[in-house]
């Protein structure tokens, strides 16, 4: 009966697109290519110069009308590297998002490879800088199987997710719930969300909890979130604390991270940065990040100087 419920969960969306004859689709391909220099100065390697990849993206979306008021909607995007070059090699090095479902007046549901609905909430709020907003934050990379719901009741946006894993020690119908919503209060607006782990096996999984503010004043935004996991959310690590801090002026930004709790003291960094408008198709961002790396991994300095170059295919 287990095995059953997940099954027919994640075949809604696809049971959804099938009640209807397919519409004209409405499709788009873009890449995105991104190369840059880094300059990296840690405890081992001083001045390390490097040029390399920086998330080089191809990106397809599609979207078709089921009927009246609901749409079948899709999106894929794949990462790849410049440095696949040899003989044999595509280039293709990641799943980035691979995930489709339905929208209409009752919101949207996507089953796929996505964030999830802690991200979308809280995490994803402080994800400003071009490299590396969140590494040491809860939730903030995406999921390779996700439900996620998103809708909306006034002003009041929410959001609810479940993660599963086909290998889990459990067989859990859900791995992780997640609930989430976001809201204005005057200048501000205000996201809160939740994130429950199943246990496996050495790990006994644990709660999530997070807040997250952010408003403009003059020009000058800022954004400060909060985290906390107790039990084993984190994996080995037990109640963990997160705080981070955004501001951006202009085209200036600035995020500061710091954990507490994560093994070795790890979590700690800071980044500034500028992005550079040079066209409607391209941009350069320089960013200067300050690690510190804990016990084990020392500390690091990184500048990076990156161009981003966008064109559209279809």
């Amino acid at each position: 009966m287990q095995k059953f419920t997940k099954v027919a969960a994640l075949a809604l969306p696809v049971a959804l697109l099938a009640a209807a004859p397919a519409a004209q689709a409405e499709n788009s391909l873009e890449a995105s290519f991104r190369v840059g220099l880094s300059l990296v100065d840690n405890d081992t390697t001083e001045n390390d110069f490097r040029i390399q990849n920086f998330g080089s993206r191809l990106k397809w979306s599609g979207s078709n009308e089921i009927r009246s008021g609901l749409n079948g909607i899709a999106y894929l995007e794949f990462g790849f590297n410049p440095d696949n070059n040899s003989r044999g090699s595509s280039g293709v090095d990641r799943t980035r998002h691979a995930w489709a479902g339905v929208e209409g007046g009752f919101g949207q549901i996507k089953v796929g490879a996505q964030y999830a609905s802690f991200y979308d909430t809280v995490s994803g709020k402080t994800d400003i800088a071009w490299w590396g907003s969140c590494w040491t934050q809860f939730e903030c990379s995406r999921e390779t199987a996700v439900l996620k719901y998103t809708g909306s009741s006034g002003p009041v946006k929410y959001t609810a997710s479940i993660q599963g894993d086909a290998g889990d020690e459990g067989n859990d119908f859900a791995d992780e719930i997640e609930l989430g919503a976001t809201f204005a209060a005057g200048p501000v607006s205000i996201g809160l969300a939740t994130a429950i782990h199943a246990d496996d096996g050495d790990d006994e999984g644990g709660t999530l909890v997070g807040a997250v503010a952010k408003g403009s004043f003059g020009g000058l935004g800022l954004g400060l979130g909060f985290q906390m996991a107790d039990s084993d959310f984190a994996g080995t690590a037990d109640d963990v604390t997160h705080v981070t801090f955004t501001g951006t002026f202009g085209n200036f930004y600035t995020v500061i991270n710091q954990a507490d709790g994560l093994p070795e003291d790890t979590g700690s960094f800071q980044t500034v940065g500028y992005t550079l408008n040079i066209g409607a198709s391209s941009l350069m961002y320089f960013e200067a990040q300050s690690i510190d790396g804990g016990d084990n991994a020392g500390n690091n300095t990184i500048l990076r100087a990156t161009y981003k170059y966008d064109f559209g295919v279809l």
